[in-house]
């Protein structure tokens, strides 16, 4: 069985992420939930989550967006991949709890950007892109459907993405969103 120290490839992070990590979120009981649209699992979220180092959610085999992209972070940075992470947040402006936020990573080789994603189920894998910037375009585009099949939308959705480095660990859910809105905006008008 390959362990996450063995893996040389993208592809091969990614065969790896599908074998050991469901995407979930584990409360303080160690009870794991999977549906993230169950009070449950968002009680479970803004209760008991905090950033925590990748052997730990290894360990768990669940996490959200916010713990895969860090366990990509890792490995990528090991491997000297020039990568950027990306938090992104779709919302109405009208409706109230109406936005969806995902984090995910892009990252580099040779002259391509790829998106690597793995906790967005329906836009799992690694996607190819000349430029950043149409692969952060791409991204919120998917996101914004997303969001319109899950709240019908009023008017378009407005769009905030943040470009964030590693946070702490033992951030829990408040602080950490309170970490991602201190770092650098990436404007792209849609």
């Amino acid at each position: 069985n390959m362990k996450y120290t063995d893996i040389n490839t993208p592809e091969e992070l990614m065969q790896f992420l599908n074998k050991n990590i469901d995407y979930g979120v584990v409360d303080k009981n160690g009870n794991k939930f999977f549906d993230s649209s169950s009070d449950d699992f968002q009680k479970a979220c803004f209760a008991d989550w905090k950033t925590k180092p990748t052997e730990e959610i290894l360990k768990d085999g669940v996490g959200h967006c916010y713990d895969q992209v860090e366990i990509e972070r890792e490995w990528f940075t090991l491997k000297d991949y020039k990568i950027k992470t990306f938090w992104i947040y779709a919302y109405q402006e009208e409706i109230e709890n109406s936005g969806f936020s995902h984090t995910y990573l892009i990252y580099k080789d040779r002259n391509y950007w790829f998106v690597f994603e793995h906790s967005d189920y329906f836009n799992k894998g690694i996607h190819k892109f000349k430029t950043l910037r149409e692969a952060v375009t791409w991204q919120a585009q998917k996101h914004i459907s997303f969001a319109e099949s899950q709240i019908k939308p009023k008017t378009k959705y407005s769009v905030c993405i943040k470009e964030f480095a590693k946070p702490p660990f033992n951030l829990n859910m408040e602080q950490y969103l309170n970490f991602v809105m201190t770092q650098k905006d990436y404007n792209l008008k849609l």
